[in-house]
């Protein structure tokens, strides 16, 4: 075993021991958690709450709907209010899964303790690292399930049904069902694991996705009318204003919206604006060719993977388009055009 390897392995038992003889572990994924960082949440909730320590799941922003069918039944989510701080801040452990940067916790991010916090993830760090006891971040994974899948075998209880799900669901949401380039051999080996703890993919379907409500149908009906393009350079784009929004109704995430763009023939680049308010721009960005779309988003104050990202970013929706677009077109190796 390498000497990597081997502090590896050491970090994994370290981090798995620590749990297991916690009285209490509050957990929390960043703003706007998906099905990785909830997935792992709830992974842990179901694994340790099966063994009797009591652990609390920190909501940094609302969980989507289509994942609250992986909470335990006696789970509740904590808001980052008062009661929600209060339970990170007495809990004996507190575990940050699927973020390592403190910008990413929202409300929760000052009230972690580094001599109590454990960080699970698999983003590289840009900018500042969550200050933590214990760090395993590792950028190769294609999940952060697939890093606390390694921790969970090292606490010698077995992997339930509702574990293996939550994690399942990390795993598959993350990787695009296993066709986006951060799918490895190593991703469907673990899979494959997952399946035979008693992960039924055919019965996660449904709730993952088929579930389309009247208000994605609405949005996603606005987005294609609104899709604009630059076919020399492969970008595709569309946007949605604030009006829209408030008449329709936010939607929990947006991943399915933006994967419509991204799987129009000749796009390398798929990008969706969406206007918070007056001002306030949230853009999404997703890649599926060499483009880095994250380190594009870290130059507006984001962050994500490579081939998906995002930044909020100040501006009206007009004038955000046009430096957005501007910059993606620098990256493609193309001039400055039509916005």
């Amino acid at each position: 075993m390498s000497g990597r390897a081997k502090h590896r392995s050491e970090l994994t038992r370290r981090i798995a021991e620590r749990l297991g003889r916690a009285s209490s572990i509050a957990v929390s994924t960043h703003l706007g958690g998906d099905g990785d960082g909830w997935g792992s949440a709830c992974a842990l909730a179901h694994h340790f709450g099966a063994v009797g320590i009591d652990v609390r799941l920190l909501a940094a922003s609302p969980m989507p709907e289509r994942f609250r069918f992986l909470l335990p039944e006696s789970s509740e989510l904590w808001p980052p209010d008062r009661t929600g701080i209060e339970a990170l801040e007495t809990a004996e452990v507190q575990v940050v899964v699927d973020a390592s940067e403190p910008g990413r916790l929202g409300r929760f991010a000052n009230h972690f303790q580094p001599q109590r916090t454990i960080v699970i993830d698999h983003h590289a760090v840009a900018t500042r690292e969550i200050e933590s006891a214990l760090s395993l971040i590792d950028p190769d994974a294609a999940a952060t399930v697939e890093v606390l899948y390694e921790v969970l075998l090292e606490t010698g209880t077995p992997v339930s049904p509702a574990t293996a799900r939550a994690l399942y669901v990390g795993l598959v949401t993350d990787t695009g069902s296993f066709r986006y380039s951060n799918t490895s051999a190593r991703a469907h080996r673990l899979a494959a694991a997952l399946i035979e703890a008693g992960a039924d993919p055919g019965a996660l379907y449904r709730p993952l996705f088929a579930n389309l409500t009247s208000a994605e149908l609405v949005t996603l009906r606005a987005v294609i009318e609104g899709l604009e393009r630059d076919p020399e350079l492969g970008i595709t784009w569309s946007s949605l204003g604030a009006r829209l929004l408030r008449e329709v109704g936010a939607l929990d995430e947006y991943e399915g919206i933006i994967d419509h763009l991204r799987s129009l023939s000749g796009t390398e680049v798929a990008i969706l604006f969406r206007e918070l308010q007056a001002g306030l721009v949230k853009v999404s960005l997703r890649s599926t060719g060499d483009t880095n779309v994250a380190e594009l988003a870290r130059s507006f104050g984001g962050g994500g993977h490579e081939r998906a990202a995002g930044a909020t970013v100040e501006g009206d929706l007009a004038e955000v388009r046009r430096r957005v677009l501007e910059a993606v077109r620098g990256l493609r190796g193309g001039r400055p055009g039509k916005t």
